[in-house]
């Protein structure tokens, strides 16, 4: 009887061994993750502030909101993006993807007459725009996570106003 619970207890302690072997290679190889949360830590220091929220739909598609709160020419920017990615390798939320966003942005202009031909000090109008990003998952369990990107959006409002440039380096947890 005693030789039995012994042999139970060492099956038992092999077997748990081997389940989270397995999970873990489930996790390497990208399988489990759908969600991704980032934020930029370096912008606080320069209050440029951003984040985002993104969830697979597919392995190919996912969906993205991202807010963002920024000063560019004397101008401060706060926008909100939904944004849709397309990643070619097959592996969302990881690796290389394009993607395509539809938003809103507010601009406060504190002292840019010459920005805009109506002297506006504040408005608000509806963006496009497109973006290129690379996101990174390491660690252990695959829950730490980089992301880097480059993009430009459109204002919608009068012709004058050329693009805005999109940049992302975030760091961030998937799950």
């Amino acid at each position: 009887m005693k030789t039995f619970r012994s042999f139970l207890l060492a099956a038992f302690v092999l077997g748990a061994h081997s389940a989270a072997a397995q999970s873990v290679e489930a996790n390497r190889a990208g399988i489990t993750r759908v969600n991704l949360v980032s934020a930029n830590p370096i912008g606080l220091l320069f209050e440029w502030y951003n984040g985002e929220l993104e969830h697979a739909l597919s392995p190919t598609v996912s969906l993205a909101i991202a807010g963002t709160s920024y000063d560019l020419d004397d101008a401060r920017y706060n926008s909100i993006d939904g944004i849709v990615r397309y990643y070619p390798s097959a592996r969302a939320i990881r690796g290389f993807s394009v993607g395509a966003s539809v938003g809103f942005v507010g601009v406060n202009e504190d002292s840019c007459d010459e920005c805009f031909d109506d002297n506006e000090d504040d408005f608000s109008a509806a963006t496009i725009g497109v973006r290129f990003d690379y996101v990174w998952i390491f660690g252990r369990d695959q829950h730490f996570s980089t992301q880097a990107g480059l993009g430009a959006k459109r204002i919608l409002r009068n012709s004058d106003v050329e693009g805005l440039p999109i940049g992302r380096l975030s760091i961030g947890y998937a799950w």
